[in-house]
């Protein structure tokens, strides 16, 4: 009994990504993302949240109260600037409810509608 185990051990690879077939750089890839909850209040927070892009977070972002605070058509051109960053990086952005966007870094992680 004790080599039946033996044996399976010897078979067995490093990590279950491995095993299901995944290489050990996508398997790098996919464990370095972070969902993170962002508060977005001002139209300043734009060049912030592209850095947390950056650095690989996927985004869940509250827009109630820039909703609620800021010029429509400013909202806007604040948005259109995070589509191009998004489109440049192979990122995405889709709406959760009324007031909640999700946002993607780059082309590893997509949204499916």
């Amino acid at each position: 009994m004790g080599k039946f185990w033996k044996k399976v051990d010897d078979e067995l690879l490093s990590s279950a990504e491995e095993t299901m077939g995944f290489s050990r750089e996508f398997s790098s890839l996919t464990n370095s993302f972070v969902i993170k909850k962002y508060d977005f209040s001002a139209l300043e927070q734009i060049e912030d949240i592209k850095n947390e892009l950056l650095n690989k977070k996927i985004l869940i972002i509250n827009a109630k109260d820039v909703l609620q605070n800021i010029d429509v058509t400013k909202l806007k051109r604040g948005i259109e600037d995070l589509k191009i960053f998004l489109r440049e990086n192979g990122g995405s952005m889709a709406r959760l409810g009324d007031q909640y966007l999700i946002l993607t870094p780059n082309r590893l992680v997509k949204i499916a509608n």
